[in-house]
């Protein structure tokens, strides 16, 4: 089916908060447009709209449920984001924004007759379109079950508590819902940490999840997780056609190109680790990494290095180093020239190393 690229103007029928910072806006749907409007589980829509004399255009992930009757996206205030702080903080029921139709991939059919085991592993607003993803399966699939691991800071930051708790209550056999707390204690220590492999193994380890039964996974949070998580699951023996990513950047561009070379990376590298050498202020720290993993700037902070970075979405150039041996293979760039990226210097927060020894300085640049 061809993409629709026409902006509809659609009036915002409700605002609810969710957290502090974070709301959940409906928007009302004329019947005209309802078939244009039609979405899949997973899929973002792309809002535009003129702040102070400039436009902005931001997609947010659908979180309302293909069976809901309602156009839904929950959008979390950033520092610094110009049209987040607007959402949050000016929007009103009643104004208009300009609307892009449905699109993208971040799912799977449904299909009545399925039995299957899905994992949803999110962090933060990557519930969004996690949230949806679980309704849809829920209500369309009554012989699939759902595991939701949520991983948040504390439980004032979780998006669509209510909600989530809503449809533990209505499909308690059928939906097993973990909150993965990082800064709040709970009455299981399991559950207080960092979403990550490790944690995933002691969930697994304790029978609360069970990942070898399980037919698909779809991962939404940032990069870094993204990495980690997907090839922890390679690992333990999951195929790459059943892991499903969404990236939250802000073009879905970007996230396409990402999320593609993610999985072109899984697929060839055999599970290949790279030496890695990170020198910054003259100082050097060596580890392994993975080149279907982490990128080396979230590797190198994890193993102890102290670096400078900023956006992680390859605009910024904050975290550009100098490859002084070896190849890696960047995601995105939107920052380097085209006579930088020929001498060497690269986005650490997008670079994989495709060689078995990279060497990266800093102080080169």
């Amino acid at each position: 089916m061809m993409k629709n690229n026409t902006f509809y103007p659609l009036s915002i029928s409700d605002i609810r908060p969710e957290t502090d910072s974070a709301v959940c806006i409906t928007f009302d749907v004329p019947d005209d447009l309802r078939e244009i409007f039609r979405f899949i589980q997973g899929q973002y829509i792309t809002l535009k709209k003129t702040i102070a004399g400039e436009e902005y255009r931001r997609s947010y992930s659908i979180c309302s449920g293909v069976d809901d009757g309602v156009l839904q996206v929950g959008i979390k205030r950033i520092d610094g984001g110009i049209f987040s702080n607007f959402v949050n903080t000016e929007l009103k029921v009643g104004d208009t924004i300009d609307v892009l139709p449905p699109g993208g991939n971040f799912y799977t059919q449904l299909d009545a007759n399925n039995e299957k085991n899905y994992m949803c592993v999110c962090a933060g607003s990557g519930i969004t379109p996690v949230l949806s993803i679980v309704k849809s399966i829920l209500s369309q699939e009554p012989n699939s079950t759902v595991t939701l691991l949520y991983g948040n800071r504390n439980s004032a930051t979780v998006m669509f508590k209510e909600e989530l708790g809503f449809l533990k209550n209505r499909y308690m056999t059928r939906l097993n819902w973990l909150n993965i707390l990082s800064r709040e204690k709970q009455d299981a220590d399991v559950l207080f940490g960092r979403l990550d492999n490790k944690k995933g193994g002691e969930l697994n380890k304790m029978k609360l999840i069970d990942i070898e039964s399980t037919d698909e996974f779809f991962l939404c949070g940032p990069e870094s997780m993204i990495s980690e998580v997907s090839k922890g699951l390679r690992d333990a023996g999951v195929d790459e056609d059943n892991i499903h990513y969404e990236l939250f950047y802000s073009s879905p561009d970007d996230a396409k190109t990402a999320i593609a070379k993610h999985h072109e990376r899984a697929k060839r590298s055999g599970g290949r680790v790279s030496k890695i050498d990170v020198k910054v202020g003259g100082r050097s720290i060596q580890f392994d990494l993975s080149a279907d993993g982490e990128n080396i700037l979230d590797g190198a902070m994890r193993n102890g290095a102290d670096l400078p970075f900023s956006c992680k979405a390859g605009v910024c150039a904050t975290c550009k180093a100098r490859v002084m041996e070896g190849e890696v293979e960047m995601d995105l760039n939107h920052s380097l020239t085209a006579q930088e990226v020929a001498a060497g210097v690269i986005l650490t927060c997008q670079s994989h190393p495709v060689s078995d020894h990279v060497v990266v300085d800093f102080d080169q640049v």
